[in-house]
């Protein structure tokens, strides 16, 4: 193990630790949405799954659940003739270096609960490992979709892609991935046969080029890809061009500082002619903050952000080739 990611790791201590005791419910599984189906604790890789009691706090430390994944459904995952559903694939965020699919299960679940197959994963946070491995990962999450699709029952005409924070930018940036063969090449991923109908992001980070405090940490902290060709590949002002696909993203103008990196991809999307849909969201009965409507999916205000990325899925199903090349 290099010394960077020695020290790296025991930066990342402090912070992995801070997130298991902010959101210790999530972690712990407390809370279950009524007449959701899920399985939990999938290896996509095919490795062997963790034996033993479920531990939040290790689960949060990233020890040994690298590449496990949950499945959230609205009607059975076992026996024959499954009904096939649309499905979403659900990045966690946790500044890259910390965070698990546990924080995000009841916001699966409240998906799920609209008519979706959610597939909540996991991936080798950082320092471990660098974005051209997290993306190779999230491209065999793909993979392993498609190998499953009679298993569980996932219509692959109809698979999206949603992630927050920095799992937001992980998503924006396996987007590009999927159709810029530049950058498949660049990150060495054999891209899934399985493709994006549509990615939506809830507070997205994504630059390391722009000097804000949030970029600078993230530049500081994150990943070692930092040649000049690496920065841009990485950062959406180089992985967005005028041939992106159209994308939803939602925040909220009180999550400081992140907003100003969210509000910053949808100047960029504006600056590039992309078709997208962008909302910030008020609060009115909670205060709102970063990730508002992943963390707490019960407030009111956040059923109403998380309707709104499922209205953009549900109009993205329903597209006619015609108006998707529009």
């Amino acid at each position: 193990m290099s010394l960077f990611v020695t020290i790296s790791k025991l930066n990342a201590l402090p912070m992995r630790l801070g997130q298991y005791y902010l959101n210790k419910d999530a972690f712990d599984k407390v809370a279950s949405v009524p007449g959701i189906y899920e399985v939990s604790d999938i290896n996509y890789l095919g490795g062997d799954v963790p034996t033993g009691p479920y531990d939040g706090k290790a689960a949060a430390m990233g020890k040994g659940r690298e590449h496990l994944l949950d499945i959230e459904s609205p009607t059975p995952l076992e026996g024959e003739d499954l009904e096939k559903l649309p499905v979403i694939v659900e990045l966690h965020g946790g500044a890259y270096l910390t965070n698990n699919k546990e924080c995000n299960r009841p916001h699966a679940q409240w998906l799920a609960n609209k008519g979706f197959k959610v597939v909540n994963a996991n991936y080798t946070l950082q320092p471990e490992a660098e974005f051209d491995l997290e993306l190779r990962e999230i491209n065999a999450i793909f993979d392993w979709v498609g190998a499953n699709a009679d298993k569980y029952g996932f219509d692959l005409d109809n698979v999206f892609l949603t992630g927050d924070s920095s799992g937001a930018h992980l998503s924006l940036l396996y987007t590009a991935v999927q159709t810029r063969e530049d950058l498949q090449d660049y990150f060495k991923v054999n891209v899934s046969k399985v493709k994006l109908k549509a990615t939506a992001l809830t507070c997205p980070v994504g630059s390391f080029l722009d000097t804000d405090i949030v970029s600078t940490a993230f530049r500081n902290l994150a990943g070692r890809l930092y040649d000049a060709k690496g920065k841009m590949n990485i950062s959406y002002q180089g992985f967005i061009d005028e041939t992106y696909p159209e994308v939803c993203i939602v925040t909220t103008d009180t999550d400081v500082p992140i907003h100003t990196n969210s509000e910053a991809v949808h100047k960029w999307l504006d600056f590039k002619g992309v078709a997208h849909q962008y909302k910030s969201f008020e609060g009115k009965q909670n205060k709102l903050a970063h990730v508002f409507n992943v963390l707490h999916p019960e407030w009111p205000e956040s059923i109403e952000a998380n309707q709104y990325i499922i209205d953009f899925f549900t109009r993205k199903m329903n597209e006619t080739p015609e108006e998707a090349a529009e």
